[in-house]
């Protein structure tokens, strides 16, 4: 008989973050399906949204804010991420908050390639929010 304990499973705590800016709602719930679609992809539980859509980086950020708090609290271990532009425009503030998620215990994951909005074909390829 074996009286070893049973393993512990790791469940992973996922967190989608999203800002779109200018708000654009066709683009944020495209790109909002695709972090869905990685999240499936990575074997994840459905993540849950944390989003400052039009929001300027520059201002406050109450969602970003809140996310923070919750990785730092321990209820976020993966944050799913279309880039790091998202926290900033600016590379270095992107990276510090990158590098906090990442002390509070927190994984980032990035899409793969570049996440676009699709392209409506009955227009002859230009994208819904380029139209005249």
């Amino acid at each position: 008989m074996d009286d070893a304990p049973a393993p512990v499973r790791s469940v992973r705590r996922p967190a989608m973050y999203l800002r779109c800016h200018p708000y654009d709602t066709r683009g944020a719930e495209y790109v909002r399906t695709a972090m869905e679609l990685l999240a499936v992809r990575l074997g994840l539980p459905f993540p849950d949204v944390y989003a400052d859509h039009g929001r300027s980086a520059r201002g406050p950020l109450p969602a970003l804010e809140d996310l923070l708090t919750a990785a730092e609290q321990g209820w976020v271990d993966v944050v799913l991420v279309p880039g790091p532009f998202v926290f900033s425009l600016d590379d270095r503030a992107a990276a510090a908050t990158v590098a906090r998620l990442a002390r509070a215990g927190c994984e980032v994951v990035e899409t793969p390639g570049r996440v676009v909005r699709p392209v409506d074909r009955d227009l002859g390829g230009v994208p819904s929010g380029l139209r005249g």
